[in-house]
């Protein structure tokens, strides 16, 4: 049985990108804001030029994803919320694990302030990728 598309479920392909853009400037000022934050209150483990590739790369790899479902599926919308949601919960095992297991070769481990603060620029980068693409590439009535 096949259900109509609810009409806020439509994905604009074409303003995507935009909105991809978007969601990277503001995932990235956002989190440079966090960083400079953190870095008052304890020692950072990772950098800056890091805390910004990663909030550029998570918002392209989301604007791929959501481009992927809005060509390929019939409710991206909805695939798209759900996985933005999964993998913002996984990501917040991340900072916790880096705290006993270095995240990459030749890494510190997390630090208290460290963990802190990714933990909140994933939450801070995942609201402006849910927000960017959801508002600014679906079509609105």
């Amino acid at each position: 049985m096949r259900y109509a598309v609810n009409p806020d479920d439509r994905v604009v392909l074409r303003r995507i990108p935009v909105a991809t853009l978007v969601a990277a400037v503001g995932s990235t000022a956002c989190n440079v804001g966090v960083y400079y934050a953190a870095v008052r209150y304890g020692r950072m483990t990772i950098g800056l030029a890091e805390t910004i590739i990663a909030s550029v790369v998570g918002a392209l790899l989301a604007g791929i994803v959501y481009w992927l479902l809005g060509r390929f599926t019939q409710h991206a919308v909805r695939w798209f919320a759900v996985i933005t949601a999964i993998a913002i919960g996984l990501y917040g095992l991340g900072p916790v694990i880096a705290a006993y297991e270095p995240y990459m070769e030749g890494a510190e481990l997390f630090t208290l302030t460290t963990i802190v603060a990714t933990e909140i620029m994933h939450i801070v980068s995942g609201a402006w990728v849910l927000w960017a693409l959801l508002r600014l590439a679906r079509e609105s009535r």
